[in-house]
């Protein structure tokens, strides 16, 4: 018996090949296929840093692969082999870093124009050559498109919604007001998240601004489309922090909808959508204000190519860069006078600087986007989660918002097409 088991544990040492199971062995041999198109692959990446794989290379490689694993079969080694090796090394290492110095960084992210008072180079609503030049350049541009008069009302009407949705949740307390200080305490707002509100902003003036010819006519002019729907999203506050660092909340730089989706959208022939605030009191650096990185539309192919492949790269979730990325240093904030508006590509990575004034920061978000009937690749209202037809749907089902209600806004029947409200009335 000990005779036979040490012979065959010299069998196995002459010929291991021969007494492995098949199925193990093949799995092996796959293994090793991988790695070595792997190999392949991650040579070509060092030597071509920041450089999109051009066909001829993953060719290259499935001919070397056929060549050196003959057993596995010519037919089994496919392209979509080598490719999948290409995502997995992508995903587990990422390509090589590209290095460049801080000028051919500086390049890459034009400034946009700012003007002596510290603002930013602003259009009317008309000036749609000159709005889609700066979209294509800078990724985001700065719009006039609401008075004076128009954004007072609106921060009446921001702070009538606040505190009557303070009523109905309970919350009890001083009523909310802009100019004091002393009701802005935490357990003073009708939400606990750290952005004081959750629920989308359903004042008639809301509606309003929503329905702006202006505003229409800048999205209009940049869709190249009169068939648009609206948002209906919500109020932003941020408390003046001056002497309340805890109040000094900013949106890290984020992409709403992550850049590997984006790119294979604008691949695809779909535009990623546009982003839109309207500022309803000035925006300044003490206030805090939006914060963008300009010409990143632009480079967002490039971006992609040079970073590892996270998970969230398969799906249409939000992604927030990494500290440590070398793009951050680059970020431009984008003041705005009272009733301008910021109009941003989703492909904009973007955030918000915090406020360390004494005064409150208040905007509307309000973005438009082509309607169903407008016959797009992309159908927005399915995309977007703060669409009209989604959000009006849901408030009407939950009883937020009646029938009532929303004929009683009495707007004209460009009003109505923005709102989807004949839509809504047929679903």
């Amino acid at each position: 018996m000990a005779a036979r088991s040490c012979l065959q544990g010299l069998l196995r040492l002459l010929a291991p090949s021969a007494l492995e199971d098949p199925k193990e062995r093949r799995r092996r041999a796959w293994g090793e296929a991988q790695q070595k198109a792997k190999d392949f692959l991650r040579d070509w990446l060092q030597a071509h840093p920041g450089e999109e794989v051009p066909e001829s290379v993953f060719l290259a490689c499935e001919a070397s692969l056929k060549r050196r694993f003959a057993d596995l079969g010519a037919e089994n080694l496919k392209l979509s082999f080598v490719r999948y090796s290409f995502q997995d090394l992508l995903k587990t290492e990422g390509p090589p870093e590209r290095v460049r110095s801080p000028g051919e960084w500086e390049a890459l992210f034009p400034r946009y124009p700012a003007l002596e008072d510290g603002y930013l180079r602003s259009f009317e609503p008309e000036e749609s050559l000159a709005i889609r030049e700066a979209l294509e350049k800078y990724g985001f541009c700065v719009v006039r498109v609401l008075s004076k008069e128009e954004c007072e009302s609106s921060v009446a009407a921001m702070f009538e919604e606040i505190n009557l949705l303070r009523g109905r949740k309970g919350v009890e307390g001083p009523a909310v007001t802009v100019e004091d200080p002393s009701t802005w305490f935490d357990k003073n707002w009708p939400s606990s998240c750290k952005f004081l509100l959750d629920d989308v902003a359903l004042h008639k003036q809301a509606f309003a601004n929503r329905c702006s010819r202006k505003i229409y006519r800048a999205f209009s002019g940049i869709w190249q489309e009169e068939k648009l729907h609206v948002s209906v999203d919500k109020w932003g506050v941020a408390r003046g922090a001056k002497d309340r660092p805890r109040w000094r909340v900013g949106l890290k730089p984020h992409w709403d909808v992550n850049p590997w989706q984006c790119q294979r959208d604008m691949e695809a022939g779909i535009d990623p959508g546009y982003q839109g605030l309207v500022a309803l009191r000035d925006h300044d650096l003490e206030t805090g204000c939006h914060l963008t990185l300009p010409g990143c539309r632009g480079f967002l192919k490039q971006w992609c190519l040079e970073r590892r492949l996270e998970k969230v790269s398969s799906s249409s979730k939000s992604f927030r860069a990494s500290e440590e990325d070398p793009i951050l240093r680059y970020m431009q904030p984008v003041p705005l006078r009272q009733g301008e508006m910021v109009i941003w590509s989703c492909a904009q990575l973007h955030g918000s600087t915090h406020n360390s004034s004494s005064k409150m920061r208040l905007a509307q978000y309000i973005r438009m986007f082509p309607a169903p009937r407008a016959g797009c690749k992309a159908n927005y209202d399915e995309k977007d989660n703060f669409s009209c037809t989604r959000v009006l749907q849901k408030c009407l089902k939950t009883g937020q918002l009646t029938w009532s209600e929303l004929d009683d806004l009495q707007v004209d029947p460009l009003g109505r097409e923005l709102l989807g409200v004949d839509l809504l009335r047929t679903t």
